[in-house]
């Protein structure tokens, strides 16, 4: 019973790489080993706890920045070159492909479907 409950309670590697990587990313996009070096695991380990879970680290960055592109839109007071730098993105116009793949518009035309507050 308390095994099983430590179970449940215990964050999922998924949940620890997104943490990573969200402190990590304003510093530029984080290498898969490097994150993997942050929870103490060879690269090896992290993307088999990874797989155990259903997921892959590309796919975690992907869906970590898309979540967080999106909160970041709401705030007017952070530009999309901010938003781009927060993200670990190169430049402001690869953060904007990005936004348009997964969102199919582009940051300011997503802004501007926003309601006002």
């Amino acid at each position: 019973m308390q095994r099983s409950l430590e179970l449940r309670e215990a964050p999922s590697w998924q949940r620890k790489v997104r943490a990573c990587l969200q402190t990590q990313l304003p510093n530029g996009e984080p290498s898969a080993e490097r994150i993997a070096q942050m929870l103490h695991l060879s690269l090896r380990s992290l993307q088999r706890h990874l797989a155990d879970e259903g997921c892959g680290y590309e796919a975690l960055l992907a869906d970590t920045r898309q979540s967080l592109a999106l909160a970041h839109m709401r705030d007017p007071r952070c530009s999309i070159s901010e938003i781009a730098y927060l993200l670990g993105f190169a430049d402001t116009s690869s953060f904007s492909r990005a936004f348009k793949r997964w969102t199919g518009q582009t940051p300011s035309q997503y802004r501007e479907g926003l309601p006002r507050s």
